[in-house]
Parts: structure tokens; C-alpha cells; sequence
């Protein structure tokens, strides 16, 4: 039987529900279900930190008391140079999410023997654009925490109920999608993340057919709605299982996303459900990208890296340990972690209270067209009778 580990897991930050501090909190929590030590290192923390201190696993924002770990997982490139500086001789292995992204550079250094990548587009990033050897670089695939997302609901014979499941003010052609739902008798409900929540997913509820990417296309697919694929970048098509690969090996993120938006495009996608199919999808992602898989993934790449050679611990000396903190108090301070940015991750900054009340604006245009249409439906004075009489009124 294998001896628990102790892991040391990076993150630029852990202050919301971003792609990178959702993956952290659910790993983190899947790890240690499988028996192993986990902490987290973020040099900027926030509420987000709360879910995995209630289990019993730390999150630091210095390096300088925590004892050497077997391994270090290393999200973004700063607080994964500073690990590797404090614990001298110790492995690690980098995850790389985005391919353009400064803070997720990927860095080249002889104690990180495996470089992962989330999706397909990434693994150039890191071969042909940083010159990393092609036997260390490995696909290790989202995941997702079943037990936050629930159980999933059964798909309906027919699509009722639709939403935008993404990043408020993300999607550029909401009022396309309305347009497409009321053509096929679907009640749209608009941006479901109007604001920011506490837990996004829980959102779902009564949606049938949700348009989202990434992560949010993961959880929805997993909750048990159908899902076309949408980001900004356009609109990748209704998941399928006979798609299902290919899109998951772009994440069901851009890459995927090749055609523009247009009313036939929607059209022809939102006609191809097929209840039988949209159960399928769901028990794939169920089975193949729950958290507890992931967690099993990426425990067999740290004993393949610990039993590779040799990796002679030893304490930081002191030049060492000044570096460490050095670079910590630089993340902290500079660059991506400046006062606008802290101000943006942990409150409101205007552009993003900006998209807010554009997503909102979004949501209550689509819920006013939706009345309007029922209201001509059913005549005005009986529209209004309902509602001085508080009754409710069924599509």
C-alpha cells in the first residue's frame, strides 16, 4: 500500500471562483479523501480559502514556516518559483491553463519533471514554444467536485427551460440565443450569474438546456442539462457523444469554439437534442471527470516523478529562504497583484461591475420579452387581472 503524501499546491490567488481556485478547492479536497496532506499556497487569499480550511487543510500565504512537502503542485508561474526556492531538491510538476497569459508562463526549471496542460491547444505552448521535452508533457483533464454539484436531473423529452451559464457579460449575442429559445418554445431565463454568488452551480436548477464553456460546461453537463457550447468567441455546438471527445480535449473551451453565432447555427444545434443522448453525456462526465478521477490521475504522476530518481531533500540555507520571501512580497505587490487587480478579485472594480449590470440588464430584457409574449398570448386585461390578483400564469 502506498504512504500518504504531502503536497504542496500553488495558486496565484484563492480569493473567488475562478477556473484555477475551483480546480485547487475541489483537488485539494478529493487528495485528501484519498488520505493525503494538502496545502495550499496562494500569496492573496479571500473567502474562497474557507471550503478547504473547514476540511482541515491549510492555506498559507508565506512559505516560511511550513515544512518541506514530498511534492510541489505548481498552478502559475510566481508562487511555484518560490516553492521550488524554498524547498530545495524537492520534485514538482506545473499544470499550465492558459496560453497566453503572462502569470501562466510556464517555467523551465530541472526540479519540475512533468509540465501538464488542461487542454490540446497548451501542449504547443509548452513543446514548441518553451522547448519543453515532449516525454514530460502530459494531458490531465478539469474535473469537478460531484459532491458540490449534486445529483444529477433527468433530461426531459423536451427542452423547456434555457439559460447562459458563463461569466456575466461574457456572451456578446445573448439576445441571438433568446431569439433561438423563443423560436423553439423554450423559456429563456437569461444570464444566470447575474452577480457574484457563493456557489455558481447551484444556479442550475430547472434549467434544461444551458450555453457555457469550460468549467461552467462541465458543471451543467454534470447536473444534468444539455449543453450548447458558447463563449465570446463564438459557438462551438450542442455536446454530444459522438463530439464529446473533441470537445473535451479543448476543455470545452475556445478551440472548440469555431463558428460564429448566427440564427441558423443556433437553430440547428438546439434542434439536435436528443433526451437519450443528453442522459449519455451526463453519465460520461459523471464517471470520467468527477474530482476523485482527477485526484487518482494526478496522484499516479507524483509517485512516477518521486520514483523516477533520487530527490535529495535538504534545507534552505539562508540566501535561499530571503529569496523565497523576496518573491513572495513581489506577488504580492507588483504586477497582477496590484491594488486595482486585489480590488477587482475581491470586491468590484468598475469594468467588472460594469459587466455585472450588463449581465443583469441581459437577464431582465429576456424576462420582459418573455412576458410580453405571453402577455399578447393571453390578452392584456387578463394579464393584468393576474397580476392585480397575484395568479400565476403557465406557458
Amino acid at each position: 500500500m502506498h504512504r500518504p503524501l504531502r503536497i504542496l499546491m500553488t495558486n496565484a490567488v484563492l480569493t473567488g471562483r475562478s477556473g484555477t481556485e475551483t480546480l485547487v478547492r475541489d483537488t485539494v479536497l478529493a487528495l485528501r479523501r484519498r488520505g493525503h496532506s494538502v496545502t495550499a499556497f496562494a500569496p492573496i487569499t479571500g473567502p474562497a480559502v474557507a471550503e478547504i480550511r473547514a476540511t482541515g487543510s491549510p492555506v498559507a500565504t508565506s512559505l516560511a514556516a511550513l515544512e518541506a512537502p514530498d511534492i510541489i503542485h505548481g498552478h502559475h508561474t510566481g508562487p511555484t518559483i518560490a516553492a521550488l526556492t524554498r524547498f530545495p531538491g524537492t520534485p514538482a510538476i506545473y499544470v499550465c491553463h492558459d496560453f497566453s497569459s503572462e502569470i501562466d508562463a510556464p517555467p523551465i526549471h530541472p526540479r519540475i519533471s512533468r509540465y501538464l496542460h488542461v487542454r490540446a491547444a497548451l501542449r504547443g505552448r509548452l513543446v514548441d514554444e518553451c522547448g519543453i521535452a515532449a516525454s514530460k508533457v502530459k494531458f490531465w483533464p478539469n474535473t469537478i467536485d460531484l459532491q458540490r454539484v449534486g445529483p444529477a436531473a433527468p433530461a426531459p423529452a423536451r427542452l423547456a427551460t434555457a439559460a447562459i451559464f458563463a461569466h456575466p457579460g461574457t456572451i456578446r449575442f445573448t439576445g441571438m440565443i433568446a431569439e433561438a429559445c423563443q423560436r423553439h418554445g423554450i423559456a429563456f431565463r437569461g444570464e444566470l450569474i447575474g452577480k457574484a454568488a457563493d456557489d455558481v452551480v447551484k444556479r442550475l436548477g430547472g434549467t434544461d438546456l444551458a450555453f457555457a464553456s469550460g468549467r461552467m460546461a462541465l458543471e451543467a453537463m454534470a447536473r444534468g442539462c444539455a449543453v450548447i457550447n458558447v463563449d465570446r468567441f463564438g459557438v462551438g455546438g450542442l455536446v454530444t457523444t459522438d463530439r464529446f471527445d473533441g470537445f473535451a480535449a479543448v476543455n470545452f473551451a475556445y478551440g472548440a469554439l469555431s463558428d460564429a453565432a448566427s440564427p441558423e447555427l443556433l437553430d440547428r444545434e438546439i434542434a439536435a437534442y436528443r433526451a437519450e443522448d443528453a442522459i449519455a453525456v451526463t453519465q460520461r462526465v459523471r464517471r470520467d471527470f468527477a474530482s476523485e478521477k482527477g485526484a487518482e490521475q494526478i496522484e499516479a504522476i507524483y509517485r512516477d516523478v518521486l520514483a523516477e530518481k533520487p530527490w535529495p531533500r535538504r534545507e534552505p540555507n539562508e540566501d535561499e529562504r530571503a529569496m523565497a520571501a523576496i518573491i513572495e512580497r513581489f506577488l504580492q505587490q507588483k504586477q497582477i497583484y496590484d491594488r486595482s487587480f486585489v480590488r477587482l478579485r475581491e470586491g468590484l472594480g468598475p469594468s467588472e461591475e460594469l459587466q455585472f449590470q450588463l449581465g443583469e440588464l441581459s437577464s431582465k430584457t429576456a424576462e420582459l420579452a418573455h412576458e410580453v409574449r405571453r402577455l399578447r398570448r393571453g390578452g392584456v386585461l387578463r394579464r393584468l387581472v393576474d397580476k392585480l390578483t397575484g395568479r400565476t400564469y403557465e406557458n
